[in-house]
């Protein structure tokens, strides 16, 4: 006869498989399905750029982008594990985030109860959703790793003796790093959390040895992608576009900076997101006036969220360019301050509503289908497609059909107006590396350099074809390939920098390609026969 589980482990694997299926729904309707649309600008340079990887091409080296390199590798790793789909890349982003999702579920339960932990989680969850803009962000994957900072700096707290978890947050820092220098609020909350208790207790030793254990977990990440971009030849063009041109992108923005993109992510993710998490924060800075507060596990884990949020703010305002991707960052300080007020209201309030937490699980479950309807619509649409046998379930607009259509895979296609999706889509590499240009972003020798670059790879091998797709919100930023519609539009010169060399490259475009057909009201310019 076959032994049965004892009814609470029965219990718990089935809370387990409960709870890990409402996340999964909560997730699935916040992320984009590639059968309907493409990611945004940022998704589909890191899409072009890890399908060049697959080819064998160098970030940086072969092709320009201003991140870290640790998204163009996933975004790699995805596209290689559904053969060049986007689907790779989407299911990536779904275990991302349901890994940060089960770890945060997971620690606030454990401090709070079950109900803060899934009010929380769905707080951080939705606002990650209102600021994804199609996904595939480096913002994104940083979620994980921000919260598995959080995870072993409580690990380390309760395990002093334990030195592994103090060098697992320097490894979650590293790999925020490599994703995008900004993203470190939550590590660098845990380095100040653990300044302010060595303070507390005056042990300096302890405090010492736990930031030589962060630095080596630092090194050990990003010692290998050193010594791989320098094998590659790629690295001091990695230091430029990561470090050095980043920091001259963020100058000049001052305090009005800050304060501005503090707005403008309010405004993004959600006021009503916004001051539940202020009103835990006050909460949370009240408990601290009790000194025993900091003694308990719970104590610490909300001075990561006091001492970290406010630095995440200014990390992802500095820029002032205030995209709403910039403050994905926020969501966990939101979500863990708003189950923190959760907790403190029911302690106060409804003492005795843990005993109806399940009920509410399987009430949230039940309801979230019926609130993202059109998702599960589209979803149903991607099986439906499978089911009868089409190849293609991602996305393909007209432009990038044509393109397909009248040009042979060895072709080069360059779009006006930065738009790499349209290179991936159509499978057809870019003649130059820098793919923003006529954009530079600063008025620096190293964005002279970059558009002295582009005009040489261009014009010494010139791409078949050059695609006229300016969006409507670029209009003041990107003149027009056709003089007569650049006439209709003012650049806004004060806000934006253009190569110094981008009448120069209208010129040669003018003189070598002739407009051939319109496209869903873009203007296609193919190169002339007689051009060497």
């Amino acid at each position: 006869m076959q032994k049965q589980l004892p009814s609470s482990l029965r219990y718990g694997l089935f809370e387990k498989i409960i709870t890990t299926g409402w996340l999964g729904l909560l997730i699935l309707g916040i992320l984009s399905n590639p059968l309907f649309s493409y990611p945004g600008r940022d998704g589909g340079i890191f899409l072009y750029i890890g399908s060049l990887i697959l080819k064998g091409k160098i970030p940086y080296l072969d092709v320009w982008e201003n991140k870290g390199p640790l998204v163009f590798y996933i975004n790699a790793l995805g596209l290689f594990l559904t053969n060049g789909s986007r689907w790779g890349v989407w299911l990536l982003e779904f275990l991302f985030f349901l890994g940060a999702g089960y770890i945060g579920y997971t620690l606030v339960k454990r401090l709070m109860g079950m109900i803060p932990a899934l009010i929380g989680t769905f707080v951080w969850i939705t606002a990650a959703g209102n600021t994804l803009q199609g996904g595939n962000f480096s913002e994104e994957y940083s979620l994980l790793f921000s919260f598995i900072a959080v995870l072993f700096y409580l690990k380390s707290l309760e395990r002093s003796d334990h030195k592994i978890y103090t060098f697992l947050v320097g490894v979650s820092l590293g790999a925020n790093i490599l994703l995008r220098p900004n993203n470190i609020g939550m590590q660098a909350g845990a380095a100040g959390a653990y300044f302010v208790l060595a303070i507390l207790s005056r042990d300096w030793r302890l405090l010492f040895q736990r930031a030589i254990l962060m630095l080596f977990g630092v090194v050990v990440v990003l010692a290998p992608v050193v010594l791989y971009f320098t094998l590659q030849g790629a690295l001091q063009e990695m230091i430029n576009v990561v470090l050095v041109f980043n920091a001259q992108y963020s100058e000049g923005g001052g305090l009005s900076r800050v304060l501005e993109g503090l707005l403008n992510a309010s405004a993004s993710i959600g006021f009503v997101f916004v001051v539940i998490a202020l009103l835990g924060y006050g909460l949370s800075l009240f408990s601290f006036f009790k000194r025993q507060a900091v003694d308990t596990l719970l104590g610490k884990f909300l001075l990561i969220l006091v001492i970290g949020w406010p630095i995440e703010a200014v990390l992802s305002s500095l820029s002032g360019r205030n995209y709403p991707h910039y403050f994905l960052g926020w969501s966990p300080y939101l979500g863990l301050l708003a189950a923190y007020l959760t907790y403190i209201f029911l302690r106060k309030f409804a003492p005795r509503a843990e005993q109806y937490t399940f009920v509410l699980l399987l009430a949230l479950l039940a309801i979230l289908p019926i609130g993202k309807i059109n998702v599960w619509k589209n979803y149903g649409a991607v099986l439906a497609q499978i089911v009868s046998s089409e190849t293609d379930v991602d996305y393909r607009d007209p432009v990038t059909s044509y393109i397909r259509e009248n040009t042979a895979p060895q072709d080069e296609v360059f779009v006006w107006g930065f738009r790499p999706i349209i290179n991936f889509a159509s499978d057809r590499e870019s003649p130059a590396s820098f793919l923003p240009y006529p954009l530079i972003h600063v008025d620096t020798p190293l964005g002279e350099h970059w558009a002295d670059q582009f005009y040489s790879q261009f014009t010494a091998d010139p791409p078949e074809l050059v695609i006229n797709m300016i969006e409507p919100a670029d209009r003041e930023r990107i003149p027009d390939i056709d003089p007569e519609v650049r006439k209709q539009y003012k650049i806004k010169y004060k806000d934006v920098v253009l190569a110094h060399n981008y009448k120069d490259m209208l010129d040669f475009i003018h003189e070598n390609y002739t407009r051939v057909d319109t496209v869903d009201g873009y203007d296609i310019y193919r190169l002339n026969s007689q051009t060497p």
